[in-house]
């Protein structure tokens, strides 16, 4: 059986080891990454002082080692605060790891007492796993809104993680617990953490293993959101924060295939700024990028959550509606094109002309995702034939033909 030093060296390693990866892992930048290295160095060190407790002078062996170690669990408690987006609360957290270093002083000189300083020390172990199961709990909801509309291209790693951690909390603060009641029962309680016994050995060996499992936790949290930021960087255009070229044809593939399946429409709207180049001569490749940007916004706040917009090159972008027929598509265009004529009237005078022309089709049952796509692009030169600033529905050849929907007369 591993003696108490030889559990608390083990758990010494691994908090080193945690730390090189999440060394390598990636950016200080990256939000919880800074607080997750610091917990593992404290952890290093909270655990190097409690093993060598018997040969350190009293004040390492109880009231550094104490604090150490707790300023570990406070780091790592602030690490994933940071991941799931809530209040860090630095102050806080910094009074409670003083508070234990108070309460073990006045266990250790004024009233010595192992059972009162293991007391405090597992409370706090214990309020921090459940601090931490509640950032990891509060962290799903905005976790899902990031990840939507993203299926295709996440697995199910992050949920994983979730309930590792979650589990690891839970096993922590239940061990603590069964400690300070252990330690409150027993008829021969010990009166060091390094006093061999049985008991003694399976409570710390959880709690000595807790830090670094649980800062694992946060590595491979931090991971998935290295990997969602990859994604999203090459899944998206940088400037609009649509859908990418190469993105939308992948999404496009697989709405088709749901479509059939549901039997569903699938409706396809292609977007052009009418006037881009114009604007870009006047004003400038700023005031471009600015009207790119408002129409990326403008499509956003008039779309579904379900549709898609992305941004095919240059001033074009391509929209797909699911369960949208052509009328409601239509509807959907001419929506967008009012409420983008209503911002480009506050704009300077250079960018009022900004207006939209759009072209409008439906997929057709066994067609080509490229045959609609072509047919779009002819509702869209319709569109723009007829003198911009217009919503042209061009249906398949088996359905009715062209509908046009002239937004306002063009003089």
């Amino acid at each position: 059986m591993l003696a108490t030093q030889q559990i608390f060296l083990i758990a010494s390693l691994l908090c080193f080891l945690v730390y090189l990866a999440l060394v390598s892992a990636g950016s200080q930048s990256l939000r919880g990454m800074r607080a997750m290295r610091s917990a593992s160095l404290l952890g290093l060190l909270g655990n190097l002082l409690y093993a060598f407790g018997r040969e350190l002078p009293p004040f390492f062996a109880y009231e550094l080692a104490n604090m150490t170690y707790s300023g570990a669990g406070a780091a790592l408690a602030a690490g994933y605060r940071q991941l799931s987006g809530r209040a860090l609360h630095v102050k806080v957290l910094a009074l409670l790891v003083g508070a234990v270093g108070i309460l073990t002083v006045l266990f250790h000189y004024w009233f010595d007492s192992f059972t009162l300083r293991s007391a405090v020390v597992s409370l706090f172990q214990a309020g921090i796993c459940l601090d931490i199961a509640h950032s990891v709990l509060a962290g799903r909801g905005e976790q899902q809104r990031r990840a939507h509309g993203q299926a295709h291209l996440q697995g199910p790693g992050q949920l994983h993680v979730q309930r590792f951690v979650l589990l690891m909390c839970v096993l922590v603060a239940g061990g603590h617990g069964v400690r300070m009641l252990w330690l409150l029962m027993a008829a021969d309680p010990p009166t060091s953490l390094l006093q061999p016994s049985t008991a003694s050995l399976a409570i710390l060996t959880v709690a000595a293993l807790a830090l670094p499992a649980l800062t694992l936790g946060g590595l491979l949290t931090l991971h998935r959101h290295i990997v969602h930021q990859a994604e999203y960087i090459a899944n998206h255009d940088h400037l609009t924060g649509a859908w990418s070229r190469k993105a939308f044809f992948e999404i496009a593939e697989r709405e088709v295939t749901l479509s059939k399946h549901r039997r569903q429409p699938l409706a396809l709207m292609l977007i052009d700024l009418d006037h881009f180049k114009a604007i870009n001569d006047s004003a400038g490749h700023e005031a471009g990028d600015s009207a790119l940007q408002l129409v990326a916004t403008r499509a956003r706040n008039t779309l579904r959550a379900v549709d898609c917009i992305a941004r095919l090159g240059g001033d074009e972008f391509a929209v797909l509606l699911p369960g949208a027929d052509l009328a409601r598509a239509s509807a959907v265009g001419n929506a967008l094109a009012a409420a983008l004529r209503e911002a480009a009237s506050t704009l300077p005078a250079a960018q009022r002309r900004l207006t939209l022309s759009i072209g409008v089709t439906i997929t057709l049952d066994g067609e080509d995702f490229k045959t609609t796509l072509a047919r779009a692009d002819s509702a869209l030169y319709a569109a723009k034939s007829a003198g911009r600033d217009q919503v042209i529905a061009l249906a398949p050849p088996l359905q009715a033909g062209m509908t046009r929907h002239h937004l306002h007369a063009m003089h």
